[in-house]
């Protein structure tokens, strides 16, 4: 019976351990991800910022 125990046990580890790591990656990849994102959002910010800014915009009414 202890047996049984201790495989259920190894098991439990194990799958904690597979879980922790399956979740760091999704997360690693989530951050690489939004890096990206911000550095293209941050380029874009300048090239708009490099711009004259054009008469007829929505404050000139």
């Amino acid at each position: 019976m202890i047996g049984n125990f201790e495989g259920l046990a190894i098991l439990a580890i194990l799958w904690a351990v597979f879980t922790a790591i399956f979740w760091m990656v999704v997360g690693w990849r989530a951050m690489r991800a939004h890096e990206k994102l911000a550095d293209s959002v941050e380029w874009l910010a300048r090239q708009n910022s490099r711009q004259e800014p054009q008469s007829g915009s929505l404050g000139d009414d």
